[in-house]
């Protein structure tokens, strides 16, 4: 198959369904624009809404989990913090306690990694998955790429920032 781009956002969302050993993800937005009105009413001081596609999240990674399948991914903190990221170490313990291995990296060991600026999944260990997102942080294409050059690339990445990354609970409890 090698690299294409998937055709809608309901392809990418069945490649989820395809997962049977692992799941890993490099999340290195600063933003996404698809959280920004949550954002905001966390800004504003407001309650958090949960939505139907929340809900079906979370109970897709304790799915994984009750049968044994990882979940794990690391968020790059940008320096300053925006926002955003702010948020998300405030909002992330749902996920944690649903079963995902949340870690977290300062943007300059990332960096000091060479750790490509676009996000991105391994599935299983035999797929990338590729994120594009334009200048306003909106997904504008996903590419899926099962090439093994291109596979072990994204596992070495993968396997040089996880040791570093801090995991989320710790990093919540100042143990960086």
């Amino acid at each position: 198959m090698s690299r294409r781009t998937l055709n809608a956002a309901e392809d990418f969302a069945a490649l989820f369904k395809t997962v049977r050993r692992s799941s890993w993800r490099w999340e290195c937005q600063g933003w996404y624009a698809v959280d920004v009105p949550d954002v905001e009413r966390w800004l504003r001081g407001e309650p958090a809404v949960e939505t139907d596609e929340d809900r079906a999240w979370v109970e897709y990674i304790a799915g994984l989990r009750a049968s044994g399948v990882p979940f794990a991914r690391v968020r790059m903190l940008t320096d300053p913090l925006t926002d955003y990221l702010r948020w998300m170490l405030a909002t992330t313990d749902r996920n944690v306690e649903a079963g995902e291995d949340i870690r977290w990296v300062e943007q300059r060991d990332a960096a000091g990694l060479g750790l490509p600026d676009y996000d991105f999944y391994i599935f299983d260990d035999d797929r990338v998955v590729i994120l594009r997102f334009d200048d306003g942080k909106q997904l504008v294409a996903v590419e899926l790429d099962d090439d093994p050059d291109v596979v072990r690339q994204h596992q070495q990445w993968r396997d040089q920032v996880w040791p570093l990354a801090i995991p989320h609970t710790d990093y919540r409890a100042g143990d960086r």
